[in-house]
């Protein structure tokens, strides 16, 4: 099966759960993967949920996790910190699917996961967590774009994080004329099951 077969008729949930699989991972890899970003949604300390996009870092199927990186001075590390529980969505509108999964957050900063992944990153990425003032601080002015560092200063490092989300089910809808298509794939056991549900 290609990448962009999802007629949920023509699989089992151990061939649905494989596609998945060979698209996030294809996503991790690349930002033209309509995968490559999710909109991730946690609660606040008042608890009303907030949502933003971020980028798929990594994806792992064994257990199922998924990875992004983070300021660690910004609402949504604070908001994870208070509470791990999260919702991860993405939405591929060419291959009209969509795929949504609860996740539970642990949080990694200045540990050796936070320090691989930020040697791993390009210094582009690095800018970001040199800025002075907190995602999300009211500021005066558009601020420019911070100085690309060196590719040894770890000036930035203090900032970032790693957050690593792990899932037991992933939720599948694919839109066709002919009848939509929504299961639930539990992948708390090998091989995986699925339950349909109405779309």
């Amino acid at each position: 099966m290609t990448d962009t077969t999802w007629d949920l008729q023509q699989h089992t949930p151990e061939t649905l759960w494989a596609l998945c699989c060979l698209n996030l991972t294809t996503a991790a890899q690349s930002a033209r993967h309509p995968f490559h970003l999710i909109t991730v949604a946690t609660i606040t300390a008042n608890s009303t949920p907030s949502i933003r996009t971020v980028v798929l870092r990594t994806f792992d199927d064994a257990p199922p996790a998924i990875a992004f990186h983070t300021d660690s001075r910004s609402p949504k590390f604070q908001q994870l910190r208070e509470r791990p529980d999260l919702s991860l969505h993405w939405y591929a509108p060419d291959l009209r699917v969509q795929l949504r999964a609860h996740a539970r957050a642990t949080l990694h900063q200045a540990d050796p996961r936070a320090t691989q992944s930020w040697e791993q990153s390009r210094v582009t990425s690095r800018a970001c967590y040199t800025a002075t003032d907190p995602p999300g601080t009211p500021i005066a002015d558009f601020p420019p774009a911070p100085a690309i560092p060196l590719d040894d200063d770890k000036a930035g490092l203090v900032h970032f994080a790693v957050v690593n989300c792990r899932f037991t089910e992933l939720e599948v809808l694919a839109l066709h004329a002919s009848g939509h298509q929504r299961v639930r794939l539990s992948l708390a056991t090998s091989p995986p099951s699925w339950q349909i549900l109405a779309p």
